[in-house]
């Protein structure tokens, strides 16, 4: 990186700040949302800034969007592991009956 460069977490930061009047506008639902992409953005930080070239922007809406479906993709994994669990048990109930 040259002299006038920013850092990984500089330009994290940078791209934060960028979306906070986004974020001011939104109900606080939404804020508590962007916030997490915030965390994200800082997560992923390096390979956001590896990729400058190509808009930091879109990049890390990209790491916002691979977090955000590992996360509902092991959600929806327990709730499925649950339901099979309750067939299971109504299955043991009904039989015994």
């Amino acid at each position: 990186m040259g002299r006038n460069s920013l850092s990984a977490t500089q330009l994290a930061h940078k791209l934060i700040a960028s979306l906070r009047p986004l974020s001011e506008m939104l109900p606080p639902n939404y804020r508590r949302i962007m916030d997490k992409y915030s965390e994200y953005v800082l997560k992923h930080r390096v390979v956001i800034h590896n990729l400058t070239d190509h808009l930091p922007i879109l990049a890390a809406l990209i790491i916002i969007q691979l977090e955000r479906d590992e996360r509902q993709s092991h959600e929806f994994n327990e709730l499925y592991r649950q339901m099979e669990e309750l067939r299971r048990e109504i299955k043991q109930l009904t039989s015994a009956e």
